[in-house]
């Protein structure tokens, strides 16, 4: 059954994201002086021309998904006056690098907003290990990831940064914690674990002062609070460290991905890429029980992973397109002829096109068998 919220949710979603980025794309030309021949909001068919800006007119279409730009010679006459290309490298290289980075910067934005208007985010149910360190107090007092922490010292903790908080005021002290525990052979078990937390000087690289990774499962949330507001400069760090994160991390998962198909890594990990079915599924949960601030948050995620995706040297995308002017400057001005091109990127496009049918197929194929849209 067709849930119209993820309809509702995802067109401004991505639509927006998509437009940034052809809006890079067309201001960037423009600067360059790269003749475009058309700006659109939405996809075509045209419903009518709004404004011409600069000469190139701005038109406004049916599709309501984002938006595009048209450049001379991008419908086969390769060499006509002002074409991308027939542009030296040093213009065609950032025309084409534009738009990732019109949604980097959009995801900045986002996240300095939600951190310098509503704070940091701090969910409220369960505080469940996720991961243990090796060697360290909570190995040594013998915690397992899902392991769930309910009380620290007799008070009672029900969010992440007040159990942090707690273990702080506590480093080097012995402390006690009160554990829940599932899976044993008499079923759900509550015991204390007695450790000492690291202090700051006994702590090395990356090391944490108890030696765990915390969560709180999505579907356990009580509710969100938000906390300790930044103030611009402090957001807008925030908001580029938050994005270069995100970008090692999903760029490293591609790489994981694709070691999957060569048996260097874990084939399940397949099962966690989605589609434009199962992205709009994952918006409209958010929305539905995240609110405004997870919806943004998702959606500056999807902007770094919109900037990543079109980046990779792959046939069709943006990326690829980077590469052959390289090679273009490389070789000193001599092009790969403009019809071996855009072979080269039909190609792409036709095994993008297929690759999109399976992941769709396997997004509905997910709803069909009732999967969540968070994999689980």
């Amino acid at each position: 059954m067709l849930d119209w919220l993820w309809v509702l949710t995802v067109i401004p979603s991505l639509g927006f994201l998509i437009f940034v980025h052809e809006l890079g794309h067309f201001l960037t030309a423009l600067k360059l002086g790269i003749k475009v021949e058309e700006f659109g909001f939405g996809y075509p068919p045209r419903i009518l021309t709004l404004f011409h800006w600069r000469g190139v007119p701005v038109t406004l279409n049916w599709l309501p998904l984002g938006g595009f730009v048209r450049m001379a010679g991008e419908e086969g006459n390769f060499e006509v006056e002002g074409s991308l290309a027939t542009a030296p490298p040093w213009k065609k290289i950032p025309v084409m690098a534009a738009g990732a980075v019109m949604n980097i910067l959009t995801a900045i934005i986002i996240f300095a907003l939600i951190m310098g208007v509503a704070g940091q985010p701090d969910a409220v149910g369960p505080v469940t290990i996720a991961e243990v360190a090796d060697n360290s107090p909570a190995a040594q007092a013998q915690l397992r990831p899902n392991d769930v922490i309910l009380a620290l010292n007799g008070q009672k903790v029900d969010s992440i940064s007040q159990l942090q908080g707690l273990i702080q005021d506590q480093a080097g002290k012995e402390i006690t914690l009160d554990v829940q525990r599932t899976g044993t052979p008499e079923g759900t078990t509550t015991f204390n674990a007695k450790l000492t937390p690291r202090t700051r000087e006994q702590l090395g690289p990356n090391e944490g002062a108890v030696g765990v990774v915390l969560d709180v499962p999505a579907d356990q949330v009580v509710e969100v609070r938000y906390t300790n507001r930044l103030n611009p400069i402090e957001a807008l760090i925030f908001g580029v460290n938050r994005t270069f994160t995100l970008f090692v991390e999903m760029l490293r998962g591609i790489g994981m991905l694709l070691g999957s198909f060569f048996g260097l890594a874990d084939p399940s990990i397949r099962g966690g890429v989605a589609g434009p079915v199962g992205i709009a599924r994952m918006t409209g949960e958010v929305a539905r029980t995240g609110g405004l601030i997870s919806y943004l948050n998702l959606t500056a995620l999807i902007s770094v992973n919109l900037a990543l995706i079109n980046l990779l040297p792959f046939p069709a995308l943006d990326g690829s397109r980077i590469v052959f002017a390289l090679i273009e400057w490389v070789r000193r001005g001599k092009r790969v002829p403009p019809e071996k091109e855009a072979m080269v990127h039909a190609l792409g496009m036709i095994a993008l096109l297929g690759l999109m049918l399976l992941i769709t197929f396997s997004d509905i194929r997910n709803i069909w068998i009732g999967r969540d849209a968070f994999g689980g």
